[in-house]
């Protein structure tokens, strides 16, 4: 056999080993559905989004960083260089959910954001919730709206439940932070905002809850 002929056997079986790794490397784990409703006073809009499964957990690995982020940003000790670094993760992840059409270019991020910062006696209350579980809505079909939500949402965390928000107190009158870590049920009442369901990724795994925008009443059970 002519050292041409060797050499060519050679490559082409180092690129059939070497297809798999490469292929490997750039892939992004399965594809998953996610249903997108748009609620309106004359209708409702619904649209599937696909994410793949590396933007899934990609998401929840920012979403952690962003409960950290609330917290500081909810701190009374917590100095101005904290807080700003605090929203610049918070409009990263948002910008991210954005990017993927989960959330119209829109929405009153910074509106909400600046309702925690300064707390403000309104009708609505700030209220950001997310973490792995499963939710609920009485009589309702969709896996996420944006629009006014009178019937109550139901969500249960499992695994990285995070829920933060205010609370108005009458007697004295003052608006108190609360927040939920862990496994904890989530009820709210009266939502505006956004709710989104991230679909199942694998057998036995909680789906990636996540929900962003105003209510009427939140409350719930922290079980730890």
């Amino acid at each position: 056999m002519r050292w041409g002929t060797k050499i060519g056997i050679m490559l082409l079986a180092v690129a059939l080993v070497s297809t798999p790794f490469l292929a490997s490397a750039g892939y992004e784990g399965k594809k998953i559905e996610v249903s997108t409703t748009v609620l309106t006073p004359v209708g409702k809009e619904v649209k599937i989004i696909e994410l793949s499964e590396k933007d899934v957990k990609l998401l929840e690995k920012k979403a952690i960083e962003v409960e950290d982020a609330i917290k500081i940003l909810t701190d009374p000790n917590a100095d101005d260089d904290e807080k700003s670094l605090a929203m610049e993760i918070i409009e990263a992840f948002i910008n991210k959910l954005i990017e993927l059409g989960l959330i119209p270019a829109g929405f009153p991020v910074a509106k909400i954001l600046a309702n925690f910062l300064s707390p403000k006696m309104d009708f609505l209350l700030p209220i950001i919730s997310f973490g792995r579980g499963f939710s609920w809505i009485p009589l309702y079909p969709g896996e996420a709206f944006i629009g006014f939500m009178f019937r109550p949402i139901i969500m249960q965390y499992f695994l990285l439940g995070y829920t933060a928000s205010l609370n108005v107190r009458l007697l004295p009158p003052r608006i108190e932070y609360w927040d939920m870590v862990g496994t904890h049920t989530l009820i709210v009442w009266g939502f505006v905002g956004i709710y989104i369901d991230f679909g199942k990724i694998g057998y036995g795994i909680p789906r990636l809850q996540f929900l962003m925008g105003e209510a009427l009443l939140a409350g719930g059970v922290d079980w730890l």
